[in-house]
Parts: C-alpha cells; sequence; structure tokens
C-alpha cells in the first residue's frame, strides 16, 4: 500500500471516530435523559388501579352508590398458553390474543368467588388485579339524578358525571418491569403506588320522598298509558331538591340495557308550559301595577293579534261582559291572560320573565341543563306577546317553572335550587356545604299574598280542585299545553303536556311540587291527570316533614 493510500485511509478512520465521539457526546450529554427514559418504558409495564370511588347519600346518609372491591383478569399474551383452562372458568371464550402486546386485558369486575378459583387455579400469564366495581343499592330509584360508571369507574352521567372530580379519587399503579421480550424479570419485583379514595357526595334528595314521587309517577303513567313524566319536590326555604323523579328510567347497575335518552333527566330540557305559565303572566301584571286583582277584563271567546285568532282552550260559561283576574286563572281563560301581557306590553313582559329566571340555567349542578328559549322582545312576532300570556311561544325547563313558582311562596325572592348538599373527604379534612342562596326579588310582599290568594282560589273554585287537601291550603295551577313541533313550525295534533305546579301550605309555604305528564292517553287536562298526583305526594311529604297544618280557615269565601 502506497503511502499516500495509507494517510488516506488513517484520515479516513479518524473523521469516523470523530463522528462517533460526537455522537456518544450527543447521546450521553444532550439527550441523555431522553433515551433513559426511553429505555426505562421498554422495560417498565405500568398498570392504573382504580381508586375507591367516593359514595354517593341521601339528605339523611342513605347510601345511593358506592364502591365494591372486585378483581378484573388480564393476560400476558407472550407467555399466556392456556385459553382453553381460562375460558372454561370464566364461562366465556377468552378471544384472541396478539402476541405483540405483553398485557391484555381479558374480563373486568369478577365476582370475588370467580377470582379465588382462578387464583387457585394458577395459570401461567394470567393476571389478577384488583379492582373496583359500582353499584347502586336502590336499583332504579333517581337514577336519571345518580347516572353510573364506565369500566374504568369514570363518571358518564349524571351525579357521577358532574362531580367526577370528587368522587373519583387518584388512581394507583402496579409497575413490573420485563426484559425486551414481555417476560417479566424474576430479580425485579413489582412494585405497588397505592390509591387515594374519592370523595363523598351528599345529596339534597330525600330517599322516601323520592320514593313516593317515583310510585305516584308510576301510577300516573300506566291510568293514562303516557309515554313520560316528571314530578320534582323543592323545599322553598332552601331551595333544596327533595325528589326528581322521572320515568321511563333504567337501572344504573345494568345501564348498557337501556337506551341512551333515559339516561337523563326530563326536568333539565324544555318544554312549552301551557296554563301554569298564567301565574306568571298574572304576577307580572300585578308587580308592574297594569292590573289590581279586583280590575275588571273583558270576557272574550276569540282576540285577534297580528292577524293570529287567539281562542280559549275550552268553552267559558261567562258570568257577564266583564271577569276578574281570579276568575282568569280560575278558568284558565287564554283572551284573558293575553289582555294582561297586552296591557304590560313587550318590554314590561319581557323583563319580568327575565326576573323569574326564564331563559337562564338554574345551576343546579347537572350537565346538560338547558337555559330555555325566551326571545327578546325584538325578535317577537305580534301574536307572540299573547301566546307567550298562556305558555306558547315560550321554552322552559320544568325546573325553571317550579323555581318561579317557589319564589312567590318564598316572599317574592328567588331562591336557587340546590342538589349537592355537602362534599367530604373520606378523612374529614375537606368539607364543601351547599347554604340556601337567595337570588333577585322579583315580587313585593303585597303582590306575593295576592298571588297566593289568587291561586288558592284556583284551587277551591277553579281547575285545580282536585288537589285540595283536608288540613293544608294550597295554592296552584293546571296545565294543558299543546306538544309543539319541532324547529318551532307549529303543534302536534292531539297530544298534549298535562301539569300541575303549586305550593302549601300556604300561611307558611314549605314544599313546591311540580307534576308533568307527558302525552296522556284519554283525558288531557291537569286537573284531571296531574292534581290528585300533586296532592298525594304533597300531602305525604308534609307529614313525612313533620310540617304544621294551617291555622288560617281552608276553605275561605271567594
Amino acid at each position: 500500500m502506497s503511502k499516500g493510500r495509507l494517510q488516506a485511509l488513517i484520515y479516513l478512520l479518524a473523521v469516523l471516530a470523530l463522528i462517533l465521539l460526537a455522537r456518544l457526546i450527543e447521546l450521553q450529554l444532550f439527550h441523555h435523559d431522553f433515551y433513559k427514559q426511553k429505555a426505562e418504558d421498554q422495560r417498565r409495564r405500568i398498570i392504573n388501579l382504580a381508586a375507591e370511588r367516593g359514595d354517593i347519600y341521601d339528605r339523611r346518609g342513605h347510601v345511593l352508590a358506592t364502591t365494591l372491591d372486585t378483581f378484573s383478569v388480564a393476560v400476558n399474551p407472550r407467555i399466556f398458553s392456556s385459553p382453553e383452562a381460562l375460558s372454561k372458568l370464566l364461562g366465556e371464550p377468552v378471544g384472541a390474543l396478539s402476541k405483540k402486546r405483553a398485557f391484555s386485558w381479558v374480563k373486568r369486575k369478577i365476582a370475588v368467588e370467580l377470582a379465588a378459583k382462578l387464583r387457585s387455579a394458577k395459570i401461567a400469564g394470567v393476571l389478577l388485579l384488583p379492582d373496583k366495581k359500582r353499584v347502586y343499592p336502590k336499583g332504579r330509584l333517581a337514577a336519571q339524578i345518580l347516572g353510573f360508571t364506565g369500566l374504568d369507574n369514570e363518571g358518564l352521567s349524571g351525579v357521577e358525571l358532574a362531580w367526577d372530580r370528587y368522587l373519583k379519587g387518584k388512581e394507583g399503579r402496579l409497575i413490573t418491569e420485563s426484559d425486551p421480550l414481555g417476560y417479566e424479570l424474576p430479580q425485579m419485583p413489582e412494585r405497588e403506588e397505592a390509591a387515594h379514595p374519592g370523595m363523598n357526595v351528599t345529596l339534597t334528595i330525600d330517599e322516601p320522598v323520592q320514593y313516593l314521587a317515583e310510585r305516584e309517577l308510576a301510577k300516573i303513567l300506566k291510568q293514562f298509558k303516557a309515554s313520560a313524566g316528571n314530578i320534582i319536590v323543592m323545599d322553598v326555604e332552601n331551595g333544596e331538591i327533595l325528589a326528581l323523579a322521572g320515568l321511563p328510567d333504567f337501572d344504573p347497575n345494568e345501564y348498557q340495557k337501556s337506551g341512551f335518552h333515559l339516561w337523563k333527566s326530563r326536568a333539565l330540557d324544555v318544554y312549552e308550559p301551557g296554563s301554569t305559565f298564567k301565574v306568571i303572566t298574572a304576577c307580572a301584571g300585578l308587580q308592574e301595577g297594569v292590573i289590581e286583582p279586583d280590575e275588571k277584563l273583558k270576557a272574550l271567546d276569540t282576540l285577534e293579534i297580528g292577524g293570529k285568532v287567539i281562542e280559549n282552550s275550552h268553552p267559558i260559561d261567562w258570568p257577564g261582559s266583564r271577569i276578574s283576574l281570579s276568575f282568569m286563572l280560575e278558568k284558565s281563560i287564554n283572551t284573558g291572560a293575553a289582555q294582561v301581557s297586552l296591557k304590560l306590553g313587550p318590554e314590561r313582559f319581557y323583563k319580568m320573565i327575565r326576573e323569574f329566571g326564564f331563559g337562564e340555567a338554574t345551576g343546579l349542578g347537572l350537565y346538560g341543563e338547558s337555559r330555555g328559549i325566551v326571545k327578546p322582545p325584538q325578535a317577537w312576532y305580534k301574536p307572540d306577546i299573547a301566546m307567550m300570556s298562556f305558555g306558547q311561544s315560550i321554552a322552559v325547563t320544568p325546573l325553571q317553572l317550579l323555581a318561579a313558582y317557589a319564589a312567590i311562596a318564598h316572599g317574592g325572592v328567588r331562591i336557587k335550587p340546590v342538589l349537592i348538599k355537602k362534599i367530604e373527604s373520606p378523612d374529614g379534612t375537606f368539607v364543601r356545604s351547599a347554604s340556601a342562596e337567595e337570588l333577585n326579588r322579583v315580587l313585593s310582599l303585597r303582590v306575593t299574598e295576592q298571588a297566593k290568594k289568587l291561586m288558592e282560589n284556583v284551587v277551591l273554585f277553579g281547575s285545580g280542585k282536585r288537589a285540595q287537601m283536608k288540613y293544608f291550603r294550597v295554592g296552584g295551577k293546571t296545565g294543558t299545553a299543546q306538544k309543539a313541533l319541532p324547529g318551532g313550525r307549529g303543534y302536534m295534533k292531539n297530544h298534549f303536556i298535562a301539569s300541575f305546579c303549586g305550593f302549601a301550605p300556604l300561611d307558611d309555604p314549605r314544599i313546591a311540587i311540580l307534576v308533568l305528564v307527558d302525552d296522556p292517553q284519554g283525558v288531557i287536562w291537569g286537573e284531571t291527570v296531574a292534581g290528585p298526583a300533586f296532592k298525594t305526594v304533597m300531602e305525604g311529604t308534609l307529614r313525612y316533614l313533620n310540617v304544621k297544618p294551617d291555622t288560617s280557615p281552608l276553605h275561605p269565601s271567594p
């Protein structure tokens, strides 16, 4: 080899050595942490372990949702070779497994007895890992409120979803190390990082009241062959929701067997309230001073506004050419309510509607709550002001309507509905409690007393007679609303929502209740369909809470 060739070879080797040295310096100094972590990730296997999810209680400490210890089965496909033996124990096929992976779940949340059998079998490559199973000991009771969790104990619906950040806790971790082929290294034992339990959530729901509401609702739906319904019970002193019943519902222990449309409470969805909204119209007129209780309205079978003819939903036996505000509510007269809204005018009527809380979510604490549909006056058609007076051309949620009635019962002051009473860590170091939150004053005390008298007259002399009670005075209003077609394209023929909303006892109101029945068959009127259930639930709730009967006469003269 010539001297020149030898020198060239030496230079080439030197350059290659420098390149190799530079690469080593880059790896060891500049990217050391990156490749160290990559190597650890390749040999380390991390398996998340479920935390103890917090319990959910009713207001009196009854368990509505809790967590049980269980086990889940997984395998390492690279060393697992007995699918027949595992299938026999599980009672179902194992299925195809990819050997490219070192870990694969087979069956989640098995019974403790089955776990003991698997442990005794000692099948190579089978992993038995501690897990948690969410259970609902009351079955369907309050299912749409509670919701449910998924396989990894994450909240998927209801309170479980909305308050998941408190309930779920912090997952633990099981850490093992293996060689590049996925075989565990015997000299590297498993390490476990403990999970931290979640917090307990106490609801304002009262189990006996919830049971009563669900029982009565089931009776109505069966009697009138209705498609769905809701009963909401609210404490007007503090806004606490004692019952939020909705049917049809589902079993949260087997939520997969029911349609997703059953998972959410319809009390958070919108509907046109119909004649129950006439109370809001009357209160607005009284508060704005455009009408007095003894002022007379025209007795009209029809009223034309903006080219639309407003009609009453049923024939009226007129006492003369003029009627009182009380008679308008007692007989649920559309043309009378329209006259009140016309006296108010668009701006004042809209202002009062918003003052009552319509057009904004109540903030109950569940996902999916609608704000309702309340158009501003500049978007109204000419007939809208009349139609809104009796609950058409406006959409509210059942919870909004009940909260508005509760404001009348609460001396004219809106109070925020509450569902979450307390959140507490297992060791008691963190406690978050809800308290009554008064919002805005809607009505003066004078107007609230006038409104209560008008609503009592509906029960004594008008369409609400079936809600009368022996020991308690009641104020309320019936509703029979046509169901709107999707997209605001008019109304369905022969499809209605029957309802009754009110409160008691009238001397010192404590409880407000809304009964709503969707698409009753045969009989559609709120008095017949919803009134008796209102009476049963109200009477049962007041007695259960040991509320004192009214001291003033139960049947005053009109």
